[in-house]
């Protein structure tokens, strides 16, 4: 008999059907009995595996051999992932199952490398996983319900993202290969083994200070921590926090980083298949007041380049802790500024300075250098 492509589905010609069985296709939430594709057998191995489309459910059934008792049947299913986004396996009793049957499902790479095992599971639905483009194949065991028929469904969910990290085997992961990343811009990750750690590197041209936001997702019902570190790229140096422990949402704020960042992330406890969003952005590193001098109640100061910095405010106070007020807006490259009036003879001024980066309407300000006085004779 020859053994049809298991892609195929059996088109049903018949008014007011067709329109149904193609929102089934494109809607994963569709019921398993609504349509349902036959697996084919043999399946038992990798070289002949059935090629499984994603978002269709498949019927599957664990075949006993008469004269072997101890014989247990294995279900091979090969799927393609094309684009990045989030990737999730269901799998229940059929409903013509009508014992207690169980399951061990694995979800392997295109180098049988071991993803991730569900041992025991009567039904399932994995946690999401933004898994990269690729090949991936299951398999599927008999781990109780061999007395009967155990016909089980089966489906792949996928949702193409750009938002998803692009996970693969924890073992072929570095610092190298890290998820390229954008500022400005939400992504999603998951841990999906207690070994696996993920690795982000955000773009950034010159030295900036780097504000790091981590935020559980509203899935995550369980307790948790997430270790994060922090390096520079090119350097490789650690950066100041070297790491941090997370437990909750957290906004993370690095001084000072000279190129691309690099981001670790791993379960420190529990922390696997539990979702995360991070999202990063910069400012200009905080300003330091190299020099400031009176001549003739007049006072000059300079500070040292920013990097990034569109200008910088000059800030004047005669309190070192507040009523700082601003007195000049520096731009064109200048990093210095001389007070154009006299001020008042016989007092103490204090002077900060905070660089800022202008990009349409939008100015990101750096944080205030530390206050630099001055008597005025």
């Amino acid at each position: 008999m020859i053994r049809k492509s298991f892609t195929k589905l059996k088109r049903i010609i018949f008014s007011g059907l067709v329109m149904s069985l193609c929102t089934f296709v494109f809607n994963p939430t569709t019921p398993a009995n609504a349509a349902m594709v036959q697996e084919s057998e043999p399946n038992d191995d990798w070289t002949t595996a059935d090629n499984l489309s994603l978002n269709t459910w498949v019927k599957g059934t664990m075949r006993r051999k008469a004269d072997d008792r101890y014989y247990r049947d294995k279900d091979y299913y090969k799927f393609t992932i094309s684009q990045t986004g989030e990737t999730s396996i269901e799998i229940k009793p059929d409903d013509t199952n009508t014992i207690n049957s169980s399951w061990d499902v694995y979800l392997s790479d295109s180098n049988k490398h071991d993803l991730c095992k569900w041992s025991n599971v009567h039904t399932l639905k994995s946690s999401k996983v933004g898994w990269m483009p690729g090949t991936y194949y299951l398999r599927v065991n008999v781990w109780s319900g061999t007395d009967g028929d155990n016909a089980y469904n089966l489906i792949v969910h996928n949702t193409p993202s750009s938002q998803w990290e692009k996970d693969r085997y924890y073992d072929d992961k570095n610092l190298s290969n890290a998820n390229i990343l954008s500022l400005n811009k939400e992504y999603t990750g998951n841990l999906y083994d207690k070994q696996d750690v993920d690795y982000y590197r955000f773009k950034l041209n010159g030295t900036n200070a780097v504000s790091f936001k981590f935020k559980m997702d509203d899935t995550v019902s369980k307790s948790c921590v997430w270790r994060i570190d922090f390096q520079e790229f090119n350097s490789k140096n650690p950066l100041i926090p070297k790491y941090e422990y997370v437990s909750a949402n957290q906004t993370i704020n690095i001084p000072k980083c000279s190129g691309d960042l690099l981001v670790k992330i791993r379960s420190y406890s529990n922390a696997e298949e539990a979702i995360y969003h991070i999202e990063a952005s910069r400012k200009p590193i905080t300003p330091e007041i190299s020099s400031i001098k009176a001549n003739k109640r007049k006072v000059s100061l300079r500070w040292k380049k920013v990097s990034n910095a569109t200008g910088y405010y000059v800030y004047r106070s005669t309190n070192p802790k507040t009523s700082f007020k601003k007195v000049k807006t520096v731009t064109g490259g200048q990093t210095s500024y001389t007070e154009k009036k006299a001020l008042s003879k016989n007092k103490t001024y204090y002077y900060k300075i905070v660089a800022f980066d202008k990009s349409g309407s939008k100015i990101t300000k750096s944080n205030a250098s530390k206050a630099k006085k001055i008597f005025v004779k």
